[in-house]
């Protein structure tokens, strides 16, 4: 999805009535989209079990293409988030994810690249980690929210230890 879509789609929900009315901060389905990293291509949906778990879902896609090279970059996770707060307007959370990521690149991405033997400009690797996050969600209403977390995470496949932060933005229905 371009980035245009997902800014259209998120502006589309806040101009949307709301559907039904949350009890509390935090009550509902919310569905959102990461706001930076930029050009990271991802939605996310969330919703709480009772007042301290809340479960969390991710899909992103990103592209890439100029002349004969391109790269597709995919991903899915599912996460448990633990909140240490009462539902209030800002609430700190802990929690971990599971993500799953496929990457690809065809071509050359440089005109004077020479030749390896065997190679036909394509590649492609598959990697799956455990990333543990901290952060807090701020409610500008009932219905809208910012999040903001800090990660440590593993993946395997190609081995390596990433920290990873990102901004968020969720509409609750």
């Amino acid at each position: 999805m371009s980035h245009r879509g997902l800014v259209l789609l998120l502006v589309g929900l806040l101009l949307l009535p709301a559907l039904a009315a949350a009890q509390s901060y935090g009550d509902g389905l919310a569905i959102g989209g990461v706001l930076l990293p930029s050009g990271s291509g991802t939605l996310l949906g969330k919703t709480r079990l009772g007042d301290g778990l809340g479960l969390e879902v991710e899909f992103g896609l990103s592209t890439f293409s100029e002349d004969d090279y391109s790269t597709s970059d995919l991903s899915i996770g599912a996460g448990a988030l633990f909140y240490t707060g009462s539902n209030d307007q800002f609430q700190p959370y802990w929690g971990a994810r599971f993500r799953l990521g496929h990457s690809s690149a065809d071509g050359s991405l440089y005109e004077f690249e020479p030749p390896v033997r065997g190679d036909d400009d394509s590649s492609s690797h598959t990697t799956f980690g455990l990333v543990g996050v901290f952060g807090a969600e701020y409610f500008i209403n009932k219905h809208l929210s910012i999040e903001g977390e800090a990660g440590l995470g593993a993946y395997f496949g190609s081995f390596s230890l990433t920290t990873e932060t990102r901004l968020a933005a969720f509409l609750y229905i």
